[in-house]
């Protein structure tokens, strides 16, 4: 697994390329907290190249997302496809994850989201 970060109007972007399966779901967890403890709340995670995930990478996830709520921001993913949606699917994980297109319909949402909160 390869993990890329850029960033795009103050929001992290996290890349994700190969398989994301307990045995390496900690590494991803572990950059997950950092931007946190670098009050980056707003992060979007691009599943394009992933062709594999479990439920640990999926738990990874929607446990990063409910703590960022704490702090006001939140974590969408994008471009999910393949087995992984099929997982998504399968544990309803589309009902606590916004799943999004592209990266760019990702990252706009947290853009709006910002803006509607600072009115």
């Amino acid at each position: 697994m390869v993990i890329r970060e850029t960033s795009s109007n103050q929001v992290v972007v996290i890349t994700i390329e190969g398989e994301v399966d307990l045995y390496n779901a900690k590494e991803l967890k572990d950059i997950l907290d950092d931007k946190m403890r670098k009050h980056q709340y707003e992060i979007v995670v691009n599943l394009e190249k992933v062709p594999f995930m479990d439920s640990s990478g999926i738990g990874t996830l929607v446990t990063a997302m409910y703590k960022l709520k704490k702090y006001h921001g939140n974590l969408k993913v994008c471009s999910v496809h393949g087995s992984v949606a099929k997982v998504f699917k399968m544990t309803g994980m589309e009902s606590h994850l916004e799943v999004f297109d592209t990266e760019e319909m990702a990252v706009q949402s947290l853009i709006s989201e910002r803006n509607s909160h600072s009115d």
